[in-house]
């Protein structure tokens, strides 16, 4: 469907130049599958730029989380803490294992309430998985000491939140292993793909062998598979991308972090619309700039969604609750997440995406104003 000129989509890819030329030199090097230069090269600079001592570039997000759920041994039976506000691919990775998602409800941070944490551990728990959402870190000092006292590994999925720092640590360093997405509507990316990264050897040793397939070592021996391994891997063209992206990484968040900023200023005090939350010790990168739509705004939250569309500005709901997906519903016997609901009712998120113009979020923002206490 052909859109207007005007038309400001919820998210787009921004590209600074190098991809195409680092694309062409991978083509005329031979190399476009899953070995090459620039895997290597992507892998170095993104685990030098978190602080992390090994990166493993993959397919996509998903598969990443579903290695790091793997490689920890998680499975059938197992239960594994959850934020029940969240996008379902974390959950994925679990019921990938026939392990269990056991949700907490979402705090005043919209990320994993810690205090909901320690009620849902059982003798069955296996390890707490963190969602870092929107770009606003969960709070890990808080889940890490939980984590530490009932000796559980701690999975951090960062896809929404690349870049975000707590005390100036980077998310991705406060867990056994983390997971990245570089899908296009993320802060970098390489088309589809994703990226784990853990400061263990052993992690870092079985998910490189797995996400290959598991082949044995040597000519002899090459296709004699001693564990399940998956095709998991990113290839050659994708990290020239990626590895072009990371150039500009610095940029990019400081841009999504300004476009945030600029969102707050033009909408603080419009009555019936909470912002995103903020932190006093965490960096929020504005994956997504969500918002809250209350009784006093004058229309609701639906309504927002469809005069913005008609005004050619796209939007998106806030994610489904676990406890409310269908796929689900067999596992989850808990029916009681207020604050969960309370933004599956009432979010959405605007526009943010790296190569967005001032002018685009004062159109967007002034138009969100024109619309409220308007019946």
């Amino acid at each position: 469907m052909n859109q207007p000129n005007d038309f400001i989509p919820v998210s787009k890819p921004y590209f600074w130049g190098d991809e195409s030329r680092y694309v062409a030199e991978a083509i005329g090097e031979g190399w476009i599958s899953s070995k090459g230069r620039f895997l290597n090269e992507f892998e170095a600079a993104f685990s030098s730029y978190l602080g992390v001592k090994h990166a493993v570039a993959v397919s996509s997000g998903t598969t990443a989380l579903h290695l790091a759920v793997d490689v920890l041994g998680i499975g059938e039976g197992d239960e594994v803490i959850v934020p029940d506000f969240v996008m379902i691919a974390p959950v994925y990775a679990l019921l990938y294992q026939k392990a269990i998602p056991v949700p907490v409800d979402a705090d005043s941070s919209w990320n994993i309430d810690p205090a909901g944490i320690e009620r849902k551990i059982t003798p069955r728990t296996k390890a707490i998985l963190v969602v870092h959402t929107y770009g606003l870190p969960a709070d890990m000092e808080a889940i890490g000491k939980i984590a530490a006292r009932f000796n559980l590994p701690v999975i951090e999925d960062c896809a929404e939140a690349l870049g975000s720092e707590i005390n100036g640590v980077k998310v991705g360093r406060f867990s056994d292993v983390a997971c990245f997405s570089f899908y296009a509507n993320k802060v970098i990316t390489t088309g589809e793909g994703g990226m784990l990264v853990t400061n263990r050897d052993d992690l870092f040793d079985l998910a490189t062998a797995k996400r290959n397939m598991c082949f044995g070592d040597g000519l002899e021996n090459q296709y004699t598979h001693e564990h399940i391994g998956f095709s998991y891997r990113m290839t050659n063209l994708q990290a020239a991308v990626g590895l072009a992206q990371m150039s500009h990484i610095d940029e990019a968040t400081e841009r999504k972090i300004r476009i945030g900023e600029k969102y707050g200023e033009l909408l603080a005090g419009v009555r019936g619309l909470t912002l995103p939350p903020e932190s006093d010790n965490s960096t929020n990168v504005y994956w997504a700039y969500g918002i809250l739509v209350d009784e006093d705004f004058g229309i609701s939250r639906q309504e927002i969604q469809g005069k913005l569309k008609e005004s050619g500005i796209a939007t998106r709901r806030f994610f489904t609750p676990i406890h409310r997906q269908p796929v689900c519903k067999e596992l989850i016997k808990d029916d009681d997440f207020p604050v969960s609901d309370k933004l599956w009712r009432q979010g959405l998120y605007l526009p943010t995406f790296v190569g967005m113009s001032d002018e685009q979020i004062a159109r967007i923002a002034g138009r969100i104003i024109e619309l409220g206490n308007k019946k």
